[in-house]
């Protein structure tokens, strides 16, 4: 069928090249080399700007005259291509739409053979699993390659079963540690199935649980320190400790008494320690 699809030239496509286009192209350059040359060094006085006006508007003719020509010539020149270039785009569309019909129809089968597939690495999944139901879901260990039609089932079945047998050497290893955060760290694994990382996770938990026994053994030697140090007190210091200092207050008054009266309340304040001066 390729060899009957197949697009044959009546003519060798050598015998079709056109001609090149012969035109004035060294003799209109010259012209309008010389023709320039009038404008070179020109500067435009105040009272000129019609003049540059008009110049302007003569060179930008002459550049539109000379594309729209190009533009011209070049549809002509271009038209049995441009015809010939339509003629195969029919064709070409006629194709792809039953091509299109084709690759759908691909597609669904590959779909579907993905899918019954699928299903097959489920159920085996589903039957090997064993005790680690719950604690290793298929999403977690799917790979899509598994799906293409290169990979056999036997191959998935390996990689399925080298998931099941990993996890059983993990749990022999985390159980040799003989962790105080065994569970922990063998639910870290079941997260990640990633051994090095769940011994990691288990080095972190020891320092971090090193860390709190150190900060509580300093409390508690603190505490211990703050209790020696109270029994070695007198009751009145550790009153005078315990107790919060009073606020201070300032009273003026006059006293009158006897000499013996005035000297007594003296002594008084000074023992009690209480400041006094004259007023």
């Amino acid at each position: 069928m390729a060899n009957e699809l197949a697009l044959i030239l009546k003519s060798p496509v050598e015998e079709l090249i056109p001609k090149m286009i012969a035109w004035n192209n060294a003799e209109l350059l010259a012209r309008v080399e010389a023709t320039l040359e009038q404008y070179k060094g020109v500067t435009y006085d105040d009272s000129q700007i019609a003049t540059a006006k008009a110049d302007r508007a003569q060179l930008n003719a002459f550049c539109k005259a000379l594309n729209d020509e190009r533009i011209r010539i070049g549809k002509v020149y271009n038209a049995p291509y441009e015809k010939f270039k339509g003629e195969v785009d029919e064709v070409l569309q006629k194709v792809k739409g039953t091509v299109a019909e084709i690759d759908a129809q691909v597609k669904a089968f590959e779909e579907r053979k993905q899918q019954e597939k699928q299903n097959e690495i489920i159920e085996y999944f589903k039957a090997t699993v064993g005790d680690f139901s719950g604690l290793i879901p298929y999403e977690r260990i799917h790979n899509p390659k598994w799906l293409n039609a290169s990979t056999t089932m036997k191959s998935v079945k390996a990689d399925i079963d080298a998931v099941f047998e990993n996890a059983r050497n993990a749990l022999v290893a985390i159980e040799a540690l003989q962790s105080e955060d065994e569970e922990l760290v063998k639910a870290f694994y079941f997260r990640t199935l990633d051994l090095s990382a769940a011994l990691m996770e288990d080095a972190r938990l020891k320092a971090e649980r090193a860390r709190v026994a150190e900060m509580k053994a300093r409390q508690e030697q603190a505490a211990a320190e703050a209790a020696a140090k109270a029994a070695q007190e007198t009751p009145q210091e550790q009153a005078e400790v315990a107790a919060p200092a009073p606020k201070m207050q300032v009273v003026r008054f006059q006293v009158e008494g006897t000499v013996e009266q005035l000297k007594a309340l003296q002594r008084f304040l000074k023992e009690n320690k209480i400041k006094f001066s004259a007023i």
